[in-house]
Order: structure tokens, then C-alpha cells, then sequence
């Protein structure tokens, strides 16, 4: 691997082991893990962090990943010779995983995150978060966990600060009910057929992992900062959110499976900040300047408030990455992963 790519590599593997007890590590070891989406940030970081607990903690994790769309060639040339990480490559939409062992976790993490995907496919929307956790559930051993990766955006329309009790206020004709309602359904499902399951309600996580073809809001601004001389913005500038970088959701995550199953748990950052700051800061960060054009972000929630007091509650776990940090290690992502192939 180049330059670059090592670089790469080691922006994946920072998740800070330190921040988990040896409980919490020892729950994995000698268990067999299905992560599905692992091209994905979350995915790939869960996949990096099982990977980093084999390496430092001499664990035997065995992690299988699936991915429809393309993964990284350096992190397939990464694992080419690990025994214990292996690649599927399936459409989850189309296909079932055979049924040749069973899992003791599952992460489903896959589905289209980003809103020009799931407004354009928006049957297989609904089919990740309907038909394939049906699927999913004769992969699960007896005793296994099923691990839900949810959104806040079932929150849409309500503008009070939402815990997980809270219900949103959008129909079916909303420009984004493929999206929202589909993680509606996939959270009932979960609840009432699995016997061990955790869903997560995730906010906007970011971080190294993610794409230079994904096309959400955050991601396209930190791109135009590398390869333009300023950065044009189309609206949401006043829109509210919380952003949690990635290393932290992790951390987060494990801390929650080791102490708790059945319940649904809010991942976000308790810190509110509108997308006009967050862009504002990868400006600043990358001396550019930032050019409001004053378009409208369809569909999208002018306001999501969501707290975060549970999950914190639960774990005794202290956010360490504010978003400015986090927003400089993701542009030098970004920056180290144009320079690959």
C-alpha cells in the first residue's frame, strides 16, 4: 500500500479501546459477528474496532462484512490474508446469506443513509428495513444479539427535544417517508419478533470511513473545500442537529451492548449546532470561504432535538471528539483519500 493508503488505514484504526473495560471487550471474544454494510461508517469502523481487539487484546473475532456497492481496495488488500475478517459481496434486497453458520451478533448497518439514494430506490428502502431483517433473523444463533442501526429522523416534525419515548409527526405522502417510515416498521418488527436486539436512533456520525461519492450535505461541503477555491452551500444554513463523530458512536455502542438488551437507545451528540456553523467551522479549518446560494434542502427537518441522557445514563461514558476536531480529522480524510485510487 502507498502513502496515502497507510494513512488511510491508520484513520480507521483509532478508536480508543482505552475508553471500554475489560468486560465490555471480553463479551466478543470467540464470537462469531455479521456486520452487514460494512462499506459504510459505521460498518467499517465496527469492523476496524473487532479487528483492533484481535491485534491488541489477542481476541479470536471472527467478522464476516457484506457490501453491495463498491469497498475500498485498500482495505480489501488491508484483510487479504486475515483469517478471521471475511468479504460478502450481496445484495441484500435480492439475496439471503446462506445459512451455514449462525451468528451471535448481528450489526445490520446496511441501508441507504443518503437521501439522493433512498429517494431514488426507494423499494429497497424498504425491503433492507422489512424483507431482509427477516432474512436476517434465521443467520442469529439461539442466544444472539440483533443490533439495529435506526435514525432520528423518526423524529421528523416534532420540534420539543425528543427522548426515545417521543414519536415524530410526518405522513406517508413526506418527500422522505420511504426513509423514515421504513425505520418505523424495521423497529417494530425487531421489537416484537427478536428475543435479544438493540435498536440505535443514530444522528449525523461522521468521521473517517466515509466515501468520496456520498453525497450527503456534510460530506459534499467538506469536498468542495478541498477541490474548490470556495465553498458553495444550497440552504440549511438555520437547520439544527446534532453530530456525533465516529470513534465516539463505537464506543458508545459497545458500551450499550454490554450493559443492556431490548431497548432502543437515542446516539447522538447532546450538543446541538445548525449546519450553518458546522460549515462555517470546515471553512475556517480550510481557509475557504463559505458561499450561501440560498436553495432548500427538500424534505429535510428544520429542527431535530434529541436526548442523549439515556444512553449516557447507561453507560457512564463522557463524549470526547467536539465537532471541530472531528471536523478536521474527517478533511484530512478526505484529503489523503483523493489521493488514492
Amino acid at each position: 500500500m502507498n502513502l496515502f493508503e497507510n494513512k488511510l488505514i491508520r484513520s480507521l484504526n483509532t478508536i480508543d479501546i482505552k475508553k471500554l473495560s475489560l468486560k465490555e471487550i471480553k463479551l466478543f471474544n470467540k464470537k462469531k459477528i455479521l456486520i452487514t454494510g460494512v462499506s459504510g461508517i459505521i460498518g467499517i469502523n465496527l469492523l476496524f474496532f473487532f479487528n483492533k481487539l484481535n491485534n491488541e487484546k489477542k481476541m479470536s473475532i471472527y467478522v464476516d462484512g457484506t457490501f453491495n456497492t463498491s469497498l475500498f481496495t485498500f482495505v480489501k488488500r488491508y484483510f487479504y490474508k486475515n483469517k478471521k475478517i471475511n468479504f460478502i459481496k450481496i445484495d441484500l434486497t435480492k439475496k439471503k446469506i446462506k445459512q451455514t453458520k449462525k451468528y451471535d451478533y448481528i450489526f445490520h448497518c446496511a441501508g441507504y443513509g443518503q437521501p439522493s439514494k433512498f429517494l431514488k430506490y426507494k423499494k429497497s428502502t424498504y425491503k433492507l428495513n422489512s424483507t431482509t431483517i427477516i432474512d436476517l433473523k434465521n443467520n442469529l444463533s439461539k442466544n444472539g444479539k440483533f443490533v439495529y442501526l435506526s435514525t432520528t429522523e423518526i423524529y421528523s416534525g416534532n420540534e420539543a427535544k425528543c427522548t426515545e419515548e417521543s414519536v415524530g409527526n410526518t405522513g406517508s405522502t413526506h418527500p422522505r417517508s420511504s426513509y423514515i417510515d421504513s425505520k418505523k416498521f424495521g423497529e417494530s418488527f425487531i421489537v416484537n419478533i427478536f428475543h435479544k436486539y438493540l435498536i440505535f436512533r443514530a444522528c449525523l456520525i461522521f468521521g473517517p470511513g466515509t466515501k468520496l461519492n456520498d453525497e450527503r450535505v456534510l460530506n459534499q461541503v467538506i469536498l468542495r473545500s478541498i477541490k474548490n477555491n470556495q465553498i458553495d452551500i444550497y440552504g440549511g444554513l438555520n437547520q439544527l442537529r446534532s453530530n456525533l463523530y465516529i470513534s465516539d458512536a463505537v464506543n458508545l455502542m459497545v458500551k450499550t451492548i454490554a450493559k443492556s438488551h431490548n431497548q432502543i437507545f437515542n446516539l447522538n451528540n447532546h450538543k446541538m449546532i445548525t449546519l450553518g456553523k458546522v460549515f462555517s467551522m470546515v471553512g475556517k479549518i480550510s481557509n475557504k470561504k463559505v458561499v450561501n446560494h440560498g436553495s432548500k434542502i427538500i424534505g429535510s427537518p428544520k429542527v431535530i432535538k434529541i436526548s442523549n441522557k439515556k444512553i449516557l445514563k447507561k453507560t457512564n461514558y463522557k463524549i470526547s471528539t467536539n465537532v471541530r476536531d472531528g471536523l478536521l480529522r474527517t478533511i484530512n480524510w478526505y484529503k489523503d483519500l483523493s489521493n488514492t485510487k
